[in-house]
């Protein structure tokens, strides 16, 4: 684990689209306060994994729309 800070802005939601978009990473906002401080603890994992939710979700915000 590194000894540098954990920070989450790539989390902020003005610019997504989809409410079930924005949701999740309202949660993910408030849960990696809080798993980010386990020893465990791998951001760069949980980015990513977060990152990819969230862009499914816009996708399918957008498919939806299309149909």
């Amino acid at each position: 684990m590194s000894s540098e800070p954990v920070r989450a802005e790539w989390l902020y939601t003005s610019q997504l689209t989809s409410a079930a978009a924005r949701r999740f990473a309202e949660f993910c906002q408030q849960n990696f306060a809080v798993v980010s401080n386990q020893e465990s603890f791998d951001a760069s994992l949980y980015q990513e994994a977060a990152k990819l939710v969230i862009e499914r979700l816009e996708q399918a915000a957008i498919k939806g729309e299309q149909g």
